[in-house]
């Protein structure tokens, strides 16, 4: 069962949820781009997408614009949660909304590092996503806090 909405597409898997979001705005226009992989990589795709149940298209969208945003943001990944998928801290599986929890109550990046040890730069990284997608990071505190 496929349900659609303004934010999300979730695909409903033996009493399990699983949700991806692709794009934050459905209506969100887009661009055709194509590229060229080896065919084992090709393979690789096409089996990941198919255990997903996403399109080899929306598969590779969703990586291609993952791996722009870690590129752009580095120490930023992405992994599944439970409002799809998520920025966290790479190397400490902190979410980024998690970070900004905690510097909104500390109200400094050195007090905001002290509480997770971290040196301050890992603070600045998830800060800056969280600064460039407001919304989006909102959005997965609250399907955490108030699922």
């Amino acid at each position: 069962m496929i349900f659609e909405s303004k934010y999300f597409f979730a695909f409903l898997l033996h009493d399990l949820d699983i949700v991806y979001i692709v794009n934050d705005i459905i209506s969100m226009p887009t661009i055709v781009q194509s590229c060229r992989i080896e065919k084992e990589h090709a393979d690789l795709l096409a089996r990941q997408a198919k255990r997903r149940h996403l399109e080899v298209s929306t598969l590779s969208s969703l990586y291609l614009k993952e791996k722009a945003l870690e590129e752009e943001f580095p120490g930023i990944g992405f992994r599944d949660s439970i409002d799809g998928r998520e920025p966290y801290v790479l190397g400490h599986r902190v979410a980024v909304w998690e970070v900004a929890n905690v510097y909104h109550e500390a109200n400094t990046i050195a007090g905001t590092a002290d509480h997770f040890r971290w040196p301050p730069a890992l603070v600045r990284c998830a800060l800056a996503y969280a600064k460039a997608f407001p919304k989006e990071i909102e959005r997965q505190r609250e399907a955490e806090v108030n699922p």
